[in-house]
C-alpha cells in the first residue's frame, strides 16, 4: 500500500463517484476541488497526530501511516464535506447546507471506523519515489512510446509504492535511460518498470539497481516480467479497541473530527 506522505489520498474523479452533484457546485459556486483535497489531508494528518499523541506512540510519523481503503474514505468525506461547507456559508443554501452535514455525519463515520479496525503502520516505510530521470541513447530499437516508473526496495527485499509514469517517446535508433535520484535513507536499491501502456509496465531488473546506478534499455526490446507492487503492508495496527492483529496498541477514547457548525 502507498503510504500517507506519498501523494493525495483521493483525486477529484473520486469525489465525483461518491457524490456527482460536486463538480457542478464546485463550478457554479467558484470551489477549487483540490484545495479542498489539500485541505483535508491537512486535517487529516492533524487528527492522526492528536491519535498517535493520546496513545502515547510520539515515535509514529505520518511517514508510517498505511493509506488504507478505510483511511482514503475519511479523506474523501471530508474533502466533499469541506467543499459542500464553503457552498453552504456562500449562497446561505439549506440544499447544500444538507449536503455538507451529510458528509460531515459520514468523514466522522468513516474517521470511527479507521480508529476501530486499526490504522496500518509501517516500521520502516519506503517513499513513493518523488520523480525519475529519464533520457535517451544511441540504441538499434524501433520508435516507439513508453510509459517509466520506478520504486525503492530496502535489505529485506520490501518495495515502496511505484513513482507516477513517466511518459517518453523515441525516435528510431534511440532508447532508454533511466536514474532515480536522491535515494532515502534506508533503501538498497530500486526496481524499473517500463511498458507500452501506464497499467502495462513490467520489471526490467532482474536484481535491485544499486543507488546512484542507472538502467539502460537494451537492443532486445523490453523483458517480460511483473508490474510494480501495491507497496509495503502495515508491520502492525494502531486501534481503539482489542481485535485479533497481534501487536495492535490499544486506546481507551475516541478522538472526535474537526466538525464545523
Amino acid at each position: 500500500m502507498a503510504l500517507f506522505t506519498d501523494g493525495p489520498l483521493s483525486t477529484i474523479e473520486v469525489l465525483v463517484a461518491y457524490d456527482s452533484t460536486v463538480l457542478e457546485t464546485a463550478r457554479n459556486e467558484g470551489i477549487d476541488l483540490a484545495t479542498k483535497l489539500a485541505l483535508a489531508q491537512e486535517e487529516l494528518g492533524i487528527e492522526l497526530r492528536r491519535f498517535f499523541a493520546r496513545r502515547g506512540v510520539w515515535e509514529l510519523e505520518l511517514g508510517n501511516v498505511v493509506a488504507s481503503e478505510a483511511l482514503r474514505k475519511c479523506h474523501a468525506f471530508r474533502a466533499l464535506a469541506l467543499a459542500f461547507r464553503e457552498a453552504s456559508h456562500t449562497q446561505l443554501n439549506e440544499r447544500y447546507r444538507a449536503r455538507w452535514e451529510e458528509w460531515e455525519k459520514a468523514a466522522a463515520w468513516a474517521w470511527e471506523a479507521l480508529l476501530e479496525t486499526g490504522v496500518g503502520i509501517v516500521e520502516k516505510p519506503i517513499p513513493r519515489p518523488r520523480r525519475l530521470v529519464v533520457t535517451k541513447r544511441a540504441l538499434p530499437a524501433a520508435a516507439g512510446t513508453y510509459y517509466v516508473k520506478a520504486a525503492w526496495v530496502n535489505g529485506a527485499g520490501e518495495e515502496g509504492s511505484a513513482s507516477e509514469a513517466a511518459v517518453v517517446t523515441t525516435a528510431d535508433g534511440e532508447g532508454l535511460v533511466v536514474q532515480l535520484p536522491d535515494p532515502p535513507d534506508g533503501v538498497t536499491g530500486w526496481n524499473v518498470y517500463v511498458g507500452y501502456g501506464e497499467n502495462e509496465t513490467m520489471k526490467q531488473n532482474q536484481e535491485p539497481i544499486p543507488p546512484g546506478q542507472s538502467w539502460a534499455q537494451e537492443a532486445d526490446g523490453l523483458r517480460e516480467g511483473p508490474g510494480p507492487s501495491e507497496g509495503q503492508r502495515p508491520s502492525y495496527y494502531v486501534r481503539i479497541s482489542p481485535g485479533p492483529s497481534e501487536g495492535s496498541v490499544l486506546a481507551d477514547a475516541l478522538p472526535g473530527l474537526l466538525l464545523r457548525g
